[in-house]
């Protein structure tokens, strides 16, 4: 192996090249910069100097129009309109004033109101009788009686550029008679032959420009006299100027030179001078430093590249040295020896450093031969198989723990392709996971099955690529594997039922749970998993409930019961909840399966049947009570037949009648519509007007308006019937059929939940002690059907009026709060 490098391969070539284009870079970079910033202080110092220069000769230009206006304003005042209406006089009064004409070398004009020029100093220019009301100027001063500057125009007498002031001369009132206008001859040398004369620098000069007309009025480059200026938008900084901006720039001029310019306002006449001098006088003294700058870069870039290359190669000379004995150790294959380090340095560490690199190399090339051995051994322990081929297919190793799962022995494989040993099928499945894998640098994975031992096997492989156009295939049998996904998906497709189900660990947390759950509860199966069931209890059953059916589902294995449990959305339902428990093959509980069945709809179907069913049985009742009314309305009226038949049985025989219509009243109510419904007041009317009707005597029933109804306990319903018949009867017969009425009122007792039924007949009390003897009396028997709790009977004498106060409560009456029917 050579040791000799390439000139421009060479590190001391590549690093003085380098070190040379950084030094050009920053060394021009920093001339540029110093080039720039220096042209930028220049143009900023010459701007202000050149500004401060034009400032001094706009003030001078704008103290002569100031002059100029004056004159011509202080001489319009002195003029009348009776010397404006003599022209001779008015010829000799301008010819007596030589000031106007030393102001003006082109001449001085008077105008009559309607623009005609009557008088001129000098006579000679021949402008007497001419009409100018077409100049802007006269046409200010006469029509709207405004002091103007007009702009240049060639003259019509004196053809020459001219340009004139014009002011108006009015009469005693103030209104325009006439006007006298100064003339300009920029042709001639006048006062602004300053800036026609005067140059700036070498080749610089001045310029006069009135901006409201965009035009050049005079210039020291007499091509720019009269020169309209460039359109807008063309030169930025002359609109700048025109818009009243007073500095420094550089721009292009109109005959197409850059120029530093800077320009001052003439305030009273709108006008700017500017100052222009080229950019290439400006900044001549920038362009001989610029080309010092880069003589001084090349030598100095020359200097530095023969420094560099000579220190590169002088510091780089050990590196050299080491590596041409590298190379004589590699050519000559003798063993590799420890570099001489020449001195301490960072080349001395580098070469330090591949000493101590090739003594590593030495321990790792024995741990390498240990590795290797470790890589056979763990290889022959893998129970899979492992086959190395060409891309082309030829099998290179062959390795099996177990041979049984082969079609061949592994010797007859090796150095044979796989579509002779394998079907074709399969063949070709391979032959394609070895061109992807080798094209894509990639694993390949693949599945296929082979009829080995008699029976049909499946088999997974994964190919990846290996060195020099060769993979390495790894082949498991999946047999088995696929058999148990298989039950797995059963198992999961039984467990995506309609009833819910959930699984938890021992501690009953939840591990997973079905759709069905989440379609029941309204909770997602991530929302559950982790927690217990006690999120889905009820406040209709107490936590021992659920205590003691765990305890139980641990104890027997399974448990089952009706619970009501709530949903995500806070509605209770029924379920019915079956928890089984799953254990190991040592007996310990390792989960929990617990399955639920939405039982709402058979809780409605009950309920509709019960309903069903109690409707048909109150059909039957009614039907039975308007039977047993008939029937004890065909005994009352056998017993009033007896009674007229036998008239001496006439108040025994009533008071029976009275007794049969108080059962037959309560009958008929509970016939109507609601059995279970008998309402107090409509059976004390009910019982009222059988009375009235029986003893043909007036009962006067009041019941307040507002009135709420009360139920009487089905119990109780004929007992009370029967005890308000007979004190209606004893009021009848101990009074009120002598009187001629029974009053009876029905009120709030003094008890919130008491009603007070009081009889009132005109009478006097007989002492209970004189009927005892009397068997089946009527209090007797009241006293019998009285019920025993929530009823009490008083009876009071109120002078010659008797009150009967019969006073009910619960649990003989409850408030019936739904309207009648």
């Amino acid at each position: 192996m050579t040791s000799t490098v390439p000139a421009l391969r060479s590190l001391n070539t590549r690093v003085t090249l380098s070190t040379l284009a950084i030094f050009l870079v920053s060394l021009w970079s920093l001339s540029f910069y110093a080039s720039q910033m220096l042209r930028k202080d220049m143009q900023q110092l010459l701007g202000e100097q050149q500004f401060s220069t034009v400032s001094m000769l706009a003030d001078s230009v704008n103290a002569d129009v100031n002059d100029r206006w004056g004159a011509l304003t202080t001489v319009a005042k002195t003029i009348g309109p009776a010397l404006l209406g003599n022209a001779a006089a008015m010829q000799a009064f301008l010819e007596e004033r030589p000031l106007l004409q030393s102001h003006f070398n082109g001449g001085v004009i008077a105008h009559r109101v309607d623009g005609t020029a009557i008088a001129e100093v000098p006579a000679s220019a021949g402008r007497i009788g001419v009409n100018y009301m077409d100049v802007d100027t006269v046409a200010a001063a006469l029509k709207e009686g405004n002091s103007t500057i007009g702009r240049p125009v060639m003259g019509r007498k004196l053809q020459a550029p001219v340009f004139g002031m014009t002011v108006p001369i009015r009469d005693a009132q103030g209104q325009v008679i006439g006007a006298l206008a100064g003339v300009t001859n920029l042709g001639v040398p006048g006062f602004l032959n300053a800036i026609m004369d005067s140059r700036y620098g070498k080749n610089g000069g001045y310029i006069l420009v009135m901006p409201q007309h965009r035009m050049h009025v005079i210039a020291t480059d007499q091509r720019l006299t009269m020169k309209e200026l460039p359109a807008p938008g063309i030169n930025p900084l002359m609109d700048r100027f025109i818009q009243g901006y007073e500095g420094s720039g550089v721009t292009t001029n109109a005959l197409g030179v850059e120029v530093l310019v800077s320009a001052k306002t003439v305030p009273l006449a709108g006008w700017y001078v500017a100052a222009a001098l080229p950019t290439a006088e400006a900044f001549a003294p920038i362009s001989a430093v610029q080309r010092r700058m880069l003589l001084a870069t090349v030598l100095l870039t020359f200097l530095a590249g023969g420094l560099t290359w000579w220190i590169l190669k002088h510091q780089l000379a050990p590196l050299q040295t080491a590596a041409a004995t590298l190379a004589g150790m590699s050519d000559s294959g003798r063993p590799l020896q420890p570099l001489a380090i020449m001195r301490r340095d960072e080349i001395g560490m580098l070469i330090s450093g591949f000493n101590r690199l090739l003594e590593t190399l030495g321990q790792r090339e024995g741990a390498l031969k240990q590795s290797e051995a470790q890589n056979r051994a763990l290889i022959s322990a893998i129970p899979d198989l492992i086959f190395t081929n060409r891309r082309d297919g030829e099998y290179l190793a062959v390795h099996a723990t177990d041979a049984s799962t082969l079609l061949a022995s592994p010797e007859t494989f090796l150095h044979r392709k796989v579509e002779e040993v394998l079907p074709m099928r399969v063949a070709n499945l391979f032959m394609k996971a070895f061109a992807d894998a080798v094209d894509s640098n990639s694993m390949v994975e693949l599945n296929y099955s082979l009829p080995v031992g008699g029976k049909e096997r499946q088999f997974e492989a994964r190919v990846v690529p290996s060195v020099e156009d060769t993979v390495i295939s790894i082949v498991r049998e999946i047999t088995g594997r696929r058999a148990a996904e298989q039950e797995l998906r059963i198992a999961a497709t039984a467990f995506e039922c309609q009833e819910g189900m959930i699984i938890t660990d021992a501690n009953r947390i939840i591990l997973r749970t079905n759709q069905s759950f989440t379609r029941i509860m309204g909770y997602s199966n991530e929302e559950v998993v982790g927690k217990t069931t006690t999120f889905m209890r009820s406040d209709r059953l107490p936590s021992a409930f659920f205590d003691a059916a765990w305890e139980t589902a641990r104890r027997d294995g399974s448990w089952q019961a009706e619970v009501w449990h709530k949903r995500k959305n806070g509605e209770v339902f029924p379920q019915w909840l079956t928890s089984t428990a799953v254990k190991d093959e040592h007996g310990s509980i390792t989960h929990y399966v617990v399955t639920h069945i939405d039982i709402t709809r058979q809780k409605q179907q009950e309920a509709k049947r019960r309903a069903d069913e109690a409707a048909h049985r109150d059909t039957l009742v009614r039907e039975v009570h308007h039977r047993i009314k008939n029937n004890l309305q065909g005994i009352t009226g056998l017993l009033r037949q007896f009674a007229q038949k036998y008239p001496e049985t006439a108040n025994p025989m009533n008071q029976a009648i009275g007794q049969v219509q108080g059962i037959s009243v309560i009958h008929g109510l509970q016939g109507g519509a609601d059995p279970s419904s008998v309402r107090l007041c409509e059976l004390t009317s009910a019982i009222a007007a059988e009375v009235q009707a029986l003893w043909h005597t007036p009962v006067v029933l009041d019941i307040p308006p507002g009135w709420i109804p009360c139920v009487i306990a089905g119990n109780e319903a004929v007992p009370i019937a029967l005890v308000i018949n007979e004190l209606m009867v004893n009021a009848v017969k101990h009074g009120g059929k002598a009187s001629g009425q029974v009053s009876i009122t029905l009120r709030k007792g003094v008890e919130s939940d008491m009603l007070e039924i009081t009889i009132t007949n005109r009478g006097r009390l007989v002492p209970d002690d004189m009927q005892t003897d009397r068997p089946h009396s009527g209090l007797q028997l009241i006293a019998a059907l009285m019920p025993r709790h929530g009823a009490r009977l008083v009876r009071e004498q109120h002078g010659d009026q008797v009150m009967t106060l019969l006073a009910l409560g619960p649990p003989v009456i409850s408030p019936h709060l739904k309207e009648p029917t």
